[in-house]
């Protein structure tokens, strides 16, 4: 697992390999991902966007923004956390994300960002 706490908000990231597949756009390697978000500061905050770098070896590089996570914009009180499972797929066994989420201080409208650490994403026979 792969962790990483700015501004009192802990990101943990666990990826997993699903499996290549072929598709309209040939083959692909498909990876999910859990996420929990752990709020460690002393207020409320509320995810509002998040900013996604994917990278892979076959040179595919892509960057994804949207409104909160998978359909939602969580609301965290001091001590909460969100878990969210979502996937990505690649044009190559090998590859890596990255990004941030915005964030919003419920008690003052003040916004923030929160680093989303680097990922490897990398299929099990990879390392063979």
């Amino acid at each position: 697992m792969t962790c990483k706490t700015t501004k009192g908000v802990k990101v943990s990231i666990k990826p997993h390999y699903e499996g290549n597949y072929f598709s309209n756009e040939g083959n692909i390697d498909v990876f999910t991902y859990d996420v929990i978000i752990e709020n460690n500061t002393d207020y409320t905050i509320k995810l509002l966007k998040r900013h996604w770098y994917i990278l892979d070896a076959a040179d595919y590089a892509c960057e994804v923004e949207g409104s909160g996570v998978v359909g939602e914009q969580p609301i965290l009180c001091p001590g909460d956390s969100h878990y969210y499972q979502s996937g990505s797929h690649l044009k190559s066994p090998i590859g890596s994300m990255k990004g941030d989420y915005l964030f919003k201080r419920m008690v003052d409208d003040s916004v923030f960002k929160v680093e989303i650490p680097q990922f490897q994403l990398l299929a099990p026979f990879v390392g063979n």
